[in-house]
């Protein structure tokens, strides 16, 4: 028993450290390793990127004073945009050598501009993924950025070999099955509390993948036998929005009296749905995960299909609320948020936007408004 939970212990410390370091701090620990590709989108082949050999790393934001950023951006933009131009200008990203942007939101597209016009290392590459999933010709159009992607790495990094890039699906897959586990288990394991779990969440951006996953085993093996029935006198909510994965939201959550049961976070649950198929054409393979799912605001499939895919979250997991965690200034969710709000109310299902500036740091005003919330979730 001791030995277990020494192991859990050992894992919850390492994912913490790993996120409490700066981007500085952070890179120098890959320095001369491995060629660093950073990413913003989850939806980016990271498996192609880990083939090639080099190490792909998802720059979630830090908090760095904002004092070099202003004279480049506008106020009303999002805190992962300001804060990753401001560690950009500071030279903090110069172990990077590629940065790679998705065709997603306004401020994202205009902030690849703003990066590519500064010169500096890391170098941008542009990944375009089409706006609406749907139809032959965006299939054709996206496995054409795959393999263009496939083409860039062969020649800047090293060779994607198509025995390596099934051994890499194969990596992503099983991380993806251990995090899942996780989030199942979470709902009757005790000892793995929502900061827990938003501290490892938040550190598989920022490992290699091979030793996140054995952290995560190591975590998984000393929770094994432990739960077996649900938290009891906690209220069961659904998280959605940006990548706001911040252990200080989901400790006030824990705080207040809820429990997150599922997530539709961009930096949680929405990554896990890129299992990717094992067997046959691996560039097939991964185009056509992308096709199957409800991916963000930025990208349709159908008017339906975020209101759809909450919807059915909050049946599956047994939610009583749904609790907005987005972005201040993030205009692809905010165009959504009314109708979904709307329609969350015609069936009964109440809701709490909390607007995000810095999600390192979360105010009282936050505090009292998750509580009063959670409050009147109870009687259900």
């Amino acid at each position: 028993m001791e030995k277990k939970e020494n192991s859990f212990k050992k894992a919850i410390k390492e994912f913490e450290r790993i996120n409490s370091l700066g981007y500085r701090d952070l890179l120098s620990r890959f320095k001369n390793e491995r060629v660093l590709i950073g990413l913003f989108c989850p939806y980016v082949p990271v498996e192609l990127i880990h083939a090639s050999g080099a190490l792909p790393l998802r720059l979630i934001g830090v908090s760095p004073p904002m004092s070099h950023v202003h004279p480049h951006l506008p106020n009303h933009c999002c805190y992962l945009v300001r804060s990753s131009l401001e560690s950009l200008l500071r030279g903090e990203l110069n172990e990077i050598k590629y940065i790679i942007f998705t065709h997603t939101c306004d401020s994202m597209q205009g902030f690849s501009e703003i990066w590519a016009f500064q010169k500096k290392l890391p170098r941008p590459y542009h990944f375009m993924m089409p706006t609406r999933l749907g139809g032959e010709e965006s299939k054709i159009f996206l496995r054409s950025e795959i393999e263009r992607l496939k083409t860039f790495l062969d020649s800047e990094v090293g060779e994607v070999d198509f025995f390596c890039l099934k051994r890499s699906i194969k990596l992503f897959n099983r991380i993806r099955e251990k995090v899942e586990r996780l989030y199942n288990q979470k709902k009757s394991t005790s000892s793995l509390s929502e900061k827990n779990f938003a501290e490892i969440l938040r550190a598989s951006c920022l490992m290699e993948p091979e030793d996140f996953l054995e952290h995560l085993e190591s975590l998984l093996s000393s929770l094994a036998g432990e739960g077996g029935k649900e938290k009891e006198g906690r209220v069961p909510i659904l998280v959605t929005g940006n990548m706001v994965h911040s252990p200080s939201y989901f400790s006030l959550i824990e705080e207040a009296g809820g429990e997150v049961v599922w997530d539709n976070l961009c930096s949680g649950a929405r990554w896990l749905k890129l299992k990717t198929r094992e067997e046959g054409d691996s560039i097939e393979a991964l185009t056509e995960r992308y096709f199957s799912l409800y991916l963000c605001p930025t990208k349709h499939r159908g008017a339906e299909d975020p209101l759809t895919s909450i919807l059915k979250e909050v049946e599956n997991y047994g939610a009583k609320g749904v609790l907005f965690l987005l972005y201040k200034y993030c205009e692809s969710h905010f165009f959504d948020y009314p109708d979904l709000k709307e329609e969350l109310e015609s069936k009964g299902i109440p809701s709490l936007l909390i607007e995000v500036d810095d999600p390192s740091a979360s105010s009282g005003q936050v505090k009292t408004r998750i509580q009063a919330f959670l409050e009147m979730l109870k009687p259900f």
